[in-house]
């Protein structure tokens, strides 16, 4: 079986591929037509769109495109679909980093540790200090409680946070709550949290009127995706003292033009899309894909299959 991979993972795969495995390595754009050309498998290594577009459209005789990102709103799934293509995800992979940039958005919120970054870097000791507060009783909702909304709930539920989950299906776990419920009780949180998947129907899920919604002394923290977020709409909703700020760690577009005005709003702070990184995660993903791999070769069902009419 042959099967195309990024050069980039070759030293986590490096003698862990099964032996009826030929593996064909490609650096970029330039060679993945030729590394793909009569594979069975193809591993994404791209992350802008018509890239991934341009790799799949060369891999002809795929049945399998495993990608290590979790979400694949960015990827051609009427050609996937198309061609009757399987596609698995990376859900998972980058959790645990990610919840804990979520925890230290919340710490840092809670404490207003920023103001004391931008004093320090000044060399001036604060005399008129913002408010801070305590995480143990504090309330969080979690908008999308997957594999990293389910991580950031267990690490805030430590600190005494009360953590409630949204799903988008039902779940027997305790404080989860469905996709119709939670609009209605946005002002009880101190901390909104996005998680969720960027398809259709969540696409700027959080607007003018759900910021109006939400407690003066709220946070928002999203390291999903941009287009979750109405950023026209925050910026005015900040401005106009309601919620009280914002850890976005994926903008919409990306990067955020110098012009936005996010970038000039007290209480923002803006991170790039850099959540995520942890050397442990393409470890993990190997990992993952290896167990796939197997399954494959096997005929088992594959993990993290990705549901084409749900977007994800």
């Amino acid at each position: 079986m042959k099967i195309a991979i990024p050069e980039s993972l070759r030293r986590a795969l490096a003698g862990r591929l099964p032996e009826t495995v030929q593996a064909a390595w490609y650096r970029g754009v330039d060679d993945v037509a030729a590394a793909v050309r009569d594979a069975e498998v193809l591993v994404i290594g791209f992350i802008e769109a018509d890239e991934i577009r341009l790799a799949i459209e060369s891999a002809t005789s795929a049945r399998w495109v495993s990608t290590h990102a979790a979400g694949v709103d960015h990827y051609p799934i009427d050609l996937l679909a198309e061609r009757n293509l399987i596609l698995t995800n990376g859900a998972g992979v980058n959790a645990p980093p990610i919840a804990e940039f979520v925890v230290l958005c919340v710490l840092s919120a809670a404490k207003s540790f920023p103001f004391f970054a931008v004093a320090s870097d000044r060399r001036e000791w604060p005399t008129h200090r913002p408010p801070a507060d305590e995480l143990d009783g504090a309330r969080a909702l979690v908008l999308g409680y997957g594999e990293v909304g389910r991580g950031v709930g267990e690490r805030l539920r430590a600190f005494g946070v009360r953590v409630t989950g949204v799903r988008r299906t039902p779940s027997e776990e305790p404080d989860i709550i469905g996709p119709d419920e939670w609009r209605a009780r946005l002002g009880e949180f101190d901390y909104i949290l996005v998680t969720a998947a960027l398809t259709g129907e969540t696409r700027h899920m959080l607007g003018a009127d759900e910021f109006d919604r939400m407690r003066p002394s709220a946070w928002i923290v999203n390291v999903s995706r941009g287009a979750l977020v109405d950023h026209g709409a925050l910026a005015e909703s900040l401005a106009a003292g309601r919620p009280r700020g914002a850890y976005l760690d994926v903008t919409e577009p990306e990067p955020l033009p110098a012009e936005h005005p996010l970038w000039r709003t007290p209480n923002v702070l803006i991170s790039g899309h850099s959540a995520g990184r942890s050397p442990r995660s393409q470890q993990r993903y190997a990992s993952m894909f290896l167990d796939n791999l197997r399954r494959f070769q096997s005929g088992e069902p594959l993990l993290n299959l990705v549901d084409y009419s749900a977007g994800y």
